[in-house]
């Protein structure tokens, strides 16, 4: 059996680190030491205001289905533009549907082709 070469049969070779850091090494990766006084900073928290049910029920439901205000891109558009981008929220192909090309149809019609391959014998 020929033997593995990156297996170290002589341990004396192999330089162990003894905690001193040469001045060389020191200057070349400086770490930022923590002040040897504990800070006294308090920060004050103040409690959330007391919510009702329905206020607690309504403000999971809107974090849940739109999180992060998905309707900023609405605020300061004219009434047109509102429409467009209202329809294009609803019904995303209107979104993308005008950059579509060929090239992602033959794509997508590889792509579904192979995930049925997967999913039908299942």
């Amino acid at each position: 059996m020929v033997g593995n070469s990156n297996r170290v049969e002589d341990f004396t070779s192999i330089p162990v680190f003894d905690g001193a850091v040469t001045a060389a090494a020191a200057a070349a990766f400086p770490v930022p030491m923590p002040d040897s006084s504990p800070s006294t900073d308090t920060h004050k928290v103040c409690l959330p205001l007391s919510q009702t049910a329905f206020q607690r029920l309504r403000h999971g439901f809107s974090e849940t289905f739109f999180p992060d205000d998905p309707f900023h891109q609405f605020k300061n558009q004219s009434r047109l533009r509102n429409s467009v981008l209202a329809l294009q929220y609803f019904f995303p192909i209107l979104q993308w549907a005008p950059t579509y090309s060929l090239s992602l149809f033959k794509s997508d019609i590889v792509s579904g082709l192979t995930i049925a391959s997967l999913a039908i014998p299942q």
